[in-house]
């Protein structure tokens, strides 16, 4: 490869990281006019040892500067809000949060849903744990938009209207019975949320005091922003 590959491979994993020329000559013990002499190509054939060093200090091998490494194929993302929780347990208030507090997070574009505008749900509760820990974010999609039904498989939120006019979510796996019965099931580990909820199939009558289920939007991604060991 030619030193112009490493130059610019260089100032692009220094920049990532956040390395300034000095900083990074500090950090791999070297004197600052060696890494500058690679970055402006003075340096035609910079000795193995350091090259390691300044490799080891970008967090990435002498090969990946050389462009030797292993190919990656880097994901096109693109930035969706978060605008609201939902309740992976019993149903909660559904009240999306002021947009003063709506944050944006970094998630992969996925080419079968483009087009289609996605936002985020942060997740309370245990009762999706096996799948959606408490605090990650599901990725979700109104089913309005979409122009389609839930399927047996899909994760959704779930939105009900109880007696007092108030409408609550829910986060759960669902499940299209052959009589139409729609069922919420928990993917948990807890024993306190192993029981579904269940709607029975509309038959197109009103039923008095029934409360309103709504299969609001399909989940079509998650992501756990610094997961942590648990212990115990």
């Amino acid at each position: 490869m030619t030193d112009s590959f490493i130059a610019r491979e260089l100032r692009r994993r220094m920049d990532e990281k956040g390395f300034k020329q000095k900083a990074l000559a500090l950090a791999a013990d070297l004197n600052e006019t060696y890494v500058r002499d690679i970055l402006k190509g003075k340096s035609k054939n910079p000795e193995a040892s350091k090259l390691a060093r300044i490799a080891a200090a970008l967090g990435c091998s002498s090969d990946d500067l050389l462009g030797k490494g292993p190919t990656v194929r880097r994901t096109q993302t693109t930035q969706i809000e978060v605008r609201g929780d939902v309740q992976a347990g019993l149903w909660r208030e559904a009240i999306e949060w002021p947009a003063v507090d709506w944050y944006a997070i970094t998630v992969p574009i996925d080419t079968a849903y483009s087009g289609f505008h996605r936002y985020g749900l942060k997740v309370c509760g245990q009762s999706m744990n096996k799948v959606f820990p408490e605090g990650s974010v599901v990725v979700v999609i109104n089913f309005a938009d979409l122009g389609i039904n839930p399927k047996t498989g899909d994760f959704v939120v779930a939105v009900q209207r109880n007696d007092t006019g108030e409408y609550e979510a829910t986060v759960k796996a669902v499940q299209i019975q052959d009589d139409g019965t729609v069922v919420l099931w928990p993917q948990s580990r807890d024993p306190a949320f192993q029981s579904p909820i269940i709607i029975p199939a509309h038959d197109g009558h009103d039923h008095a005091g029934a409360p309103d289920v709504d299969i609001q939007a399909l989940v079509v991604g998650s992501y756990q922003p610094s997961p942590k060991a648990v212990f115990g």
